[in-house]
């Protein structure tokens, strides 16, 4: 631990528990000591500049209060607001919540979004989650596939001995128009922020289904998509839909879907061609038109090039085309690593690796759009009055070698400094 971090951890240390902030939700605190925050340089979204802010009651203000508890010399760090991870599973159970909280806080990621949560499951661990030392997560309400889709297969793969039916309980199974109408009650009783609609290859989806080896790991009937995205926008839900293939991409932007939940380029499905996974630029443009929201997760790309290290240079080059068109074009990008062992810290370097996105405009995406993504309504993503006292300090310039997100050197929660073993 740094001397810094080693003196405001006793100051904590000292104070009684009712003056530590505490927020179940992550979003409000309260109590906590007034600190001055100064000789720190921080991101304006173009660049660090040298500013001084105060922490009152877990947020920041540019204000000069009555008196300070304590002052945090940055010493000339390199200020960022927090990252966030918008595609992840490592804490969708209490096993994987209960680990991955200090992997995602001491990357700097304090914010995350669960793809395929069992609402009833989340229930039971919840509480560990949105406090000033744990991680935010936002889950989906509902993750809806077919009865013989993913993540079915992943599923059989994982547990052998569980039966289908068993595995199915872990999500929703929708297969026709009328199962819409049987499950939504469930749903919308939850009062879900997201919900996901899984496709996997639509364009073979009659093939895929007559296909016994393809069994656990199809997708929806492509024409359940848009009365799923019409049903949830009526509720005011969100939809995030798992795409694969270029074609998954179209049916998921035309039908209205919010997000798009994976690039397609990140494998290359038996049968199918790296021409399979090339967006079209008329989808592209309506995408932009839309604002639909892409999540990123290029680097998952890492667990099948291990398998297939021959197509690396096919592979990336549609990540690399597809990604540059819709940078180009405008559409909204967020980052998502879908890597349970990983952060979005290792998404980020993948991303400067492809070479299309400038490093500035990858570190606004990571800290400002995919937090603000992720919990629209709080003052978060930003440093400005009133915005939670969250930051991640490194000992040198971000912009300049992106590499040094893997080294935080202090990591501030609403106000708490974050004792996770890091040393300057």
């Amino acid at each position: 631990m740094t001397s810094l971090a080693r003196a405001f951890a006793l100051l904590l240390f000292a104070l009684p528990l009712w003056a530590i902030p505490f927020s179940a939700s992550g979003g409000e605190a309260r109590n906590g000591p007034i600190l001055k925050l100064e000789g720190g340089k921080w991101f304006d979204g173009e660049s660090f500049i040298d500013a001084e802010w105060y922490v009152v009651g877990g947020r920041l203000t540019g204000q000069e209060p009555e008196k300070v508890d304590a002052t945090v010399h940055l010493d000339g760090k390199f200020i960022l607001p927090p990252l966030a991870d918008a595609h992840n599973h490592d804490a969708q159970n209490i096993w994987s919540a209960s680990r991955s909280i200090d992997k995602n806080l001491s990357a700097g990621v304090f914010y995350s979004a669960q793809m395929c949560a069992n609402p009833a499951k989340v229930s039971e661990f919840k509480g560990l989650l949105g406090r000033p030392n744990t991680l935010d997560v936002t889950f989906t309400g509902a993750c809806i596939s077919s009865s013989d889709g993913h993540p079915l297969g992943l599923a059989m793969r994982d547990q052998p001995d569980v039966t289908p039916e068993t595995l199915r309980e872990g999500w929703t199974v929708v297969d026709t128009l009328e199962d819409i109408e049987r499950v939504w009650p469930g749903i919308a009783e939850g009062r879900p922020d997201l919900i996901k609609l899984i496709l996997v290859n639509s364009e073979h989806y009659e093939k895929n289904r007559r296909d016994p080896t393809m069994f656990g790991f199809n997708g929806l009937d492509p024409s359940l998509v848009a009365p799923l995205v019409e049903r949830a926008h009526r509720d005011g839900i969100r939809v995030v839909v798992h795409t694969d293939s270029a074609a998954d991409f179209e049916v998921a932007v035309s039908a209205g879907a919010d997000i798009i939940g994976h690039l397609p380029g990140y494998r290359f499905a038996r049968n199918m061609e790296p021409a399979d996974y090339r967006i079209s630029d008329t989808t592209i443009a309506e995408a932009a038109e839309r604002g639909t929201t892409v999540m990123t997760t290029t680097g998952v790309a890492r667990y099948y090039l291990q398998v297939k290290p021959e197509h690396t240079d096919a592979l990336q080059s549609i990540q690399i085309d597809n990604l540059r068109r819709l940078h180009d074009a405008g559409a909204k990008l967020v980052i998502g690593s879908d890597q349970f062992a990983g952060t979005a810290v290792d998404e980020i370097l993948y991303l400067d690796n492809l070479g299309v996105v400038p490093n500035t405009e990858l570190i606004n995406i990571a800290v400002t759009d995919t937090p603000k993504l992720l919990f629209p309504e709080r003052q978060i993503g930003r440093f400005e009055e009133g915005a939670e006292a969250s930051l991640i300090a490194y000992s040198a310039n971000p912009l300049t070698d992106l590499t040094t997100l893997r080294s935080p050197s202090m990591i501030m929660k609403q106000g708490n400094l974050l004792n996770l073993g890091i040393s300057d």
